[in-house]
């Protein structure tokens, strides 16, 4: 009898408590939804009642001679996901093959804001739009330049919106990325995420996404920083990403690219594990390969009280030489003037990008403020004092390079400064 009413008060408790599980109470089924992976914005191409600002009465009509503002409007291009389509490739793996192929499409609406048009491309689709997906932003140039946040707000407040979101600027109009098919991805969207997943441009993609962007706006002493993409690559009919959009506070003020880029990564201690061109040490036409094994980067402030503060940094450089036209033979001789030209050329690299965003850029991309925020609290007066300090900088650059030959794995030591 105890047995029996052990059972029973076993059943008993485990239907009970099954009754409070709701399972998928509040689920949506997926063909019910449209799948935003991807989001362009856009300066608004027109002006009239709807799909810009123009001023209107309580009528809907357009009030003649009055002034309108069409900068404030803008053009979104959402990319949708075809779910029955996904996983086929486009026919050739061509970007010119057939559309109804594709696993994607682009609609576009005009709004007042990013809001509005998101509002009208909902009343065009016969599903409701599902940002749990959306995998990057481009944003048009000319929208960054006169701030971001407004544009980005719509995106930050949405609770299904992932703080891993990519951002980019765009100088061309970002339709046209949207509606293009790359050839190694059938997913525009996830190509470009790729780049940053598999550590192809950067170490910590952290920071070139709408959670970073963020929490740099409010660290002191530090600005955001994003991608930017300066048109199509025809190989791969794909957005060719050009280095660094950079801001001051949510404004665009301008761009970090080719050399002064790869500066930046390694004083961050972002340089990816690549190989690294440099000029041959007697003839700067030619130059010699690098496979980087490692770059280390530690920033410091000195001086503050005096007349003449200066950053110090200090980068440890590992890697082989792979070859080139002016590796002749592997001797220590050679090695020796290989290794002073990586110095020489990687601290005019990194002393170029710190000057370049004390001036033109008058923005403290590197986080030099942030240091003395941390490490110096008392000498810390502020984001008006520091961006007084900053453009007074002196730069001081030290390189420690352990270049092997690939073969032989010859070691020595060299230092090398620039200031």
């Amino acid at each position: 009898m105890l047995v029996k009413r052990v059972r029973m008060m076993t059943v008993a408790v485990c239907v009970g408590v099954s009754l409070w599980l709701t399972g998928c109470w509040d689920g949506v089924d997926l063909q019910q939804r449209a799948l935003v992976l991807m989001i362009g914005v856009d300066p608004a191409d027109s002006v009239g009642p709807f799909g810009s600002t123009s001023p209107v009465d309580k009528n809907g009509a357009l009030i003649p001679g009055a002034a309108t503002s069409p900068s404030e409007a803008v053009k979104v291009t959402v990319q949708l996901a075809r779910p029955h389509r996904l996983g086929i490739p486009p026919s050739g793996g061509q970007s010119s093959g057939s559309k109804k192929d594709s696993p994607v499409i682009t609609v576009s609406e005009e709004g007042r804001d990013i809001g509005e048009a998101l509002r009208r491309i909902q009343l065009s689709l016969n599903r409701t739009l599902f940002f749990g997906h959306l995998q990057a932003v481009v944003i048009n140039r000319k929208l960054a330049e006169a701030g971001i946040l407004t544009v980005l707000n719509p995106l930050v407040q949405s609770r299904v919106v992932s703080r891993n979101l990519w951002m980019f600027v765009s100088e061309s109009p970002t339709e046209q990325f949207l509606k293009q098919t790359p050839t190694l991805d059938v997913i525009p969207a996830m190509y470009l995420t790729n780049l940053f997943r598999n550590h192809v441009w950067i170490n910590r993609p952290y920071d070139a996404t709408i959670g970073g962007f963020h929490q740099r706006l409010v660290t002191p002493g530090i600005d955001p920083y994003t991608f930017v993409i300066t048109g199509m690559d025809p190989k791969l009919t794909a957005p060719h990403i050009d280095g660094l959009a950079v801001f001051s506070g949510d404004r665009l003020v301008g761009y970090m690219t080719s050399s002064r880029f790869t500066g930046w990564s390694m004083i961050e201690n972002q340089f990816p594990k690549s190989k690294l061109a440099f000029s041959c040490p007697e003839d700067s036409g030619k130059q010699f390969v690098v496979d980087v094994k490692s770059v280390h980067s530690r920033m410091r402030v000195r001086d503050l009280r005096r007349q003449r503060p200066y950053v110090e940094v200090e980068v440890r450089l590992r890697g082989s030489v792979e070859g080139g036209p002016c590796v002749l033979m592997e001797t220590d001789a050679e090695l020796r003037k290989l290794r002073q030209a990586i110095q020489q050329q990687t601290a005019s690299m990194i002393a170029s990008a710190i000057r370049w965003t004390q001036s033109p850029l008058q923005s403290d991309l590197l986080g030099i403020g942030r240091e003395v925020y941390r490490h110096s609290p008392r000498d810390w007066h502020g984001d008006e004092w520091w961006n007084q300090m900053f453009q007074r900088l002196d730069v001081r650059v030290h390189v420690d390079p352990r270049i092997d030959f690939i073969q032989t794995y010859h070691q020595s030591g060299l230092m090398y400064r620039q200031g």
